[in-house]
Order: C-alpha cells, then structure tokens, then sequence
C-alpha cells in the first residue's frame, strides 16, 4: 500500500505536500529578504553600501525567479 502523499520513482515531477510546503516557505523567506533589502537601501544614505543592498535584493529575486521557474 502506497502513501498518498508520496511520488513514484518513476514519476518525480510531482511534490509532495511536505515538499511543496518546503519551497512554499523558501519562496516566503526570498520574498521577505527582498523587501527588507529594498526597504534597507531606501534608508541607506552611504551610495556604495546602498548599492550593495541593492545587489543583494536582486539576487534574492533571481533565487525566487528561478525557483518559480522550476515550478513551471
């Protein structure tokens, strides 16, 4: 009897529910560090430390992007 909850070996293109809570939270997590890097930067008055920041948030936003890319 198998778990309903569970994929085939054969058949890894589906998640499980433990699985997709999992990247549900890591997508959460991304979204909010990209908020607080934008938020940060705004605040930020030294130039370079702003840019800094700024990178960081983009690199947030292309983990996010590319996780919801593989979802697709």
């Amino acid at each position: 009897m198998q778990n309903q909850n569970t994929t085939t070996t054969s058949d890894r293109s589906l998640l499980t529910d433990k699985e997709l809570h999992y990247v549900k939270d890591y997508l959460s997590w991304e979204l909010l560090a990209m908020k607080k890097c934008n938020e940060a930067a705004n605040n930020c008055q030294d130039a370079q430390i702003k840019q800094l920041i700024q990178e960081t948030g983009r690199k947030h936003q292309q983990h996010y992007d590319a996780i919801l890319s593989h979802l697709r």
